[in-house]
């Protein structure tokens, strides 16, 4: 057991005064539980406690800027956000057994993590983070800084739900003089928490759209072949996407953007990944899965109209997307394939009777809940891996479907239209799939943004409807 003496001299040495949560974090250290053999192994401890944040967005701004690898991740409609910075552990891989890999990688990992909460209430506070890629591999250097599943155990998290801000601070057990070291990085951390001043101006968010002009009239000519495709009976829907390139202002501006789009952006999800030097950024109208004592939730969305200039208009719009015959075919291919999947883990499956409309600040959409209670033993990345990716992202049947993908779409989806989220020690999770997003890298910002080809499309105005979800990454730069 290390000699708390030790500490003592080493806090005085350092000049600095000792934070009693630093404090408390030794004495637990050197309680029972982690002394001798318990130290052994691969254990992780996980400590949290509670703390004062004055300006959560300029904090996260800096941290963001200053830290690798990061995972924001924010739900405005379900009062809660987080920042991971940092990794302890980091689970990478690709190809067709990623799902298998992370699951196997992960269970062992929670198996050794000990939790101690320190005065915070909530318990559903993230334990690993990360993002599974659409194919299993890429195929443009531009990703080189994304796997196609990447996870990893952040070092801290600062999670704020209610306004409440509480610190997550996980240590690996099994490195040499983990007391010392580790009770040093958290006095550091929570003195740079204290050490938040006023916010930087930051400019105007400024980027200029790189023309291709023969873009749109190709990507309709595809669309084309699509409808081609579906009316020779190939398949049944095909989501083909696009990606359109920007030069991009500075990273430190396409990161405040994120951070203050909550207001505009209330009704869905908000995320940020960083690796390296590039970042991953999107405002996700649609859940994958969630998970929580025992239960699983899901969201089919697919179909969707623009928002009106007035209520009247809006109104209409919504009306005519509730009874567009093509919209609804759309929209039960996925609700159908959804309620398939759950059948299949859950003792009982609840699908909402009719749609309803998903009002976001630029595009609606029809969207129908779907949940389950989860049957005994059932793994959640096998869940994950039998949805993903949907009908509303990839289209049906899946497989013929990802074959016009790859042979129609000139780029790689990389993350876009895959999926990012978190999980904790008890499986409680949040996933969200990854659309209105874009890649930043080298200066450069990619957009993406797909449309579902049916029988019926209009292949010119579902290359409108790429555009207005193009809008979601432009209205986020210039909120």
């Amino acid at each position: 057991m290390i000699n708390f003496c030790k500490i003592v001299v080493f806090f005085t040495i350092s000049g600095m005064k000792t934070d009693p949560r630093a404090v408390t974090f030794s004495e637990i250290l050197r309680s029972e539980s982690f002394s001798g053999e318990q130290l052994k192994g691969n254990r992780i401890l996980s400590y949290r406690f509670p703390v004062e944040i004055t300006n959560f967005e300029y904090l996260a701004q800096r941290l963001i800027r200053e830290n690798n690898p990061v995972f924001y991740f924010e739900k405005p409609q379900g009062n809660y956000r987080f920042l991971a910075i940092g990794s302890i552990r980091r689970f990478r891989s690709g190809g067709a057994r990623r799902f298998e890999e992370v699951a196997r990688a992960v269970s062992g990992e929670i198996s050794h993590v000990v939790q101690n909460y320190n005065g915070t209430p909530d318990r559903t506070i993230p334990l690993l983070v990360g993002s599974m890629s659409f194919f299993p591999e890429h195929r443009d250097r531009i990703w080189d800084e994304f796997y196609p599943s990447d996870w990893f155990i952040p070092e801290f998290i600062i999670h704020e739900s209610g306004g409440k801000p509480v610190v997550s601070y996980q240590v690996d057990l099994s490195k040499p003089d983990p007391e010392r070291n580790s009770v040093r990085i958290l006095r550091d951390f929570i003195a740079r928490l204290n050490n938040v001043s006023a916010a930087e101006e930051t400019k105007t968010v400024r980027y200029r759209r790189i023309i291709n002009r023969e873009e749109k009239e190709n990507w309709i000519k595809k669309a084309a072949g699509v409808v081609e495709s579906i009316k020779k009976g190939d398949v049944n829907k095909v989501v083909l996407s696009r990606s359109v390139k920007f030069d991009a202002p500075e990273k430190q501006q396409i990161i405040k953007a994120v951070l203050d789009a909550g207001d505009a952006f209330s009704a869905g999800y908000l995320f940020l990944l960083k690796s390296n030097e590039s970042l991953f950024i999107g405002v996700s109208p649609e859940k994958l899965a969630s998970f929580e004592q025992g239960n699983i939730h899901c969201h089919a969305i697919a179909g969707s109209v623009t928002r009106g200039t007035t209520e009247q208009e809006d109104n209409h719009l919504g009306d005519e997307l509730l009874s567009s015959k093509k919209n609804r075919e759309e929209h039960q291919v996925v609700v159908n394939h959804i309620q398939s999947i759950l059948e299949k883990y859950c003792s009982r499956v609840t699908v909402d009777p009719v749609p309803a409309l998903k009002k976001m600040s630029y595009i609606q959409h029809l969207y129908t809940g779907i949940s389950g209670e989860l049957s005994p033993g059932v793994s959640m990345f096998r869940i994950l891996e039998d949805l993903h990716p949907t009908p509303a992202v990839g289209g049906y049947p899946l497989s013929p479907a990802l074959t016009i993908i790859r042979d129609s779409e000139q780029y790689d989806r990389g993350l876009y239209a895959g999926f990012l989220g978190w999980f904790d020690a008890n499986t409680t999770g949040d996933f969200c799939v990854a659309l209105r997003s874009a890649l930043y890298t080298n200066n450069k910002l990619y957009a993406f943004a797909g449309s579902g080809i049916m029988r019926d499309s209009d292949p010119r105005q579902e290359f409108e409807e790429t555009e207005v979800k193009l809008n979601a990454i432009t209205s986020l730069m210039q909120s």
